[in-house]
């Protein structure tokens, strides 16, 4: 498997299945055909497409997710599996049953992980890096809200002091939208194929957001994005205000199949992921809580 989403951004598409493959038309034009195990994800930013009824099975068959984005590429809609693993029930009876001081301890490892992550990149571009003091600071749950410190000094250093992150604002935030909505997709796909419930986190409290738990295991690979982004505006020389392109999207969308160094060897992000989902499932399973996105942040 490769870690491609497929994004569905043009008018008056048609999806359909033919013999595993995913089909796209338009007014009976055959566009493109892909295999059905290439595929990570599908993300839909148009707003006109219509699936079949046999493409919606053999994508639940196969995990894939369907993730339908609104304005400025915010993700508005999913479809998911019905049944992701042969111990579904299992594995979510003990998230259900996962106490208090655990799930906190869960959170502070997956804030250490994001802040590690985004430390590491000022120190790729030579930024100032005043987040690796705050590391140590972070505690059980993340009482101090370190995470929310450190975003704040994190974009202002890496974007520059006037740059705000703001989810509904174009230019800069409509490519890192873009970029966690990739990411997005790819955490959707592997925790529902790990047989967790996508909705039951360990911190995210949404009660209209079906993948809370999706938004707290991505949270250490955000990064990723931010580096494309910032390499992508910095190497053009663009406006702070340039919209996203398809060129664009593109090189985002080769976040999930980027070559990192981990402690082991070298793998693509959409494994390290992976690798990441199951690491929660083992720190619920079997009560030893390690939670290490390894990964060692370089030029994507």
């Amino acid at each position: 498997m490769h870690g491609n989403i497929v994004e569905i951004s043009t008018n008056n598409k048609k999806l359909s299945v033919l013999a595993g493959f995913l089909r796209i038309s338009e007014e009976e034009q055959i566009i493109k055909d892909i295999p059905l195990d290439l595929i990570l994800s599908i993300i839909v930013t148009s707003q006109t497409v219509i699936y079949t009824q046999p493409l919606l099975q053999s994508l639940a068959e196969e995990g894939i997710p369907i993730i339908v984005c609104g304005k400025n590429y915010i993700p508005s809609g999913i479809f998911l599996p019905l049944i992701g693993h042969y111990k579904q029930s299992y594995i979510q009876r003990i998230q259900f049953q996962t106490k208090l001081t655990r799930q906190k301890k869960l959170w502070q490892q997956i804030v250490i992980e994001k802040v590690k992550k985004q430390a590491a990149v000022l120190q790729l571009y030579q930024k100032q890096d005043l987040l690796t003091p705050l590391i140590t600071h972070i505690t059980s749950g993340d009482s101090q809200n370190i995470e929310a410190t450190a975003a704040k000094q994190y974009f202002s250093a890496l974007f520059g002091k006037t740059f705000r992150r703001d989810t509904s604002a174009e230019g800069i935030n409509s490519f890192l939208n873009y970029g966690y909505a990739v990411i997005r997709a790819c955490t959707a796909r592997f925790v529902i194929a790990s047989g967790l419930c996508p909705s039951l986190s360990v911190k995210h409290q949404n009660q209209l957001n079906p993948l809370c738990l999706v938004d707290d295991l991505m949270e250490p690979f955000r990064p990723l994005a931010d580096v494309v982004v910032y390499k992508i505006f910095e190497e053009n020389k663009l406006s702070t205000k340039e919209p996203l392109t398809p060129v664009y999207k593109k090189l985002l969308s080769g976040i999930l199949d980027a070559k990192m160094k981990t402690n082991k060897t070298i793998s693509p992000v959409y494994l390290i992921i992976e690798e990441f989902v199951r690491q929660y499932v083992s720190s619920l399973t079997d009560g030893k809580i390690e939670l290490k996105a390894n990964y060692k942040l370089t030029n994507v």
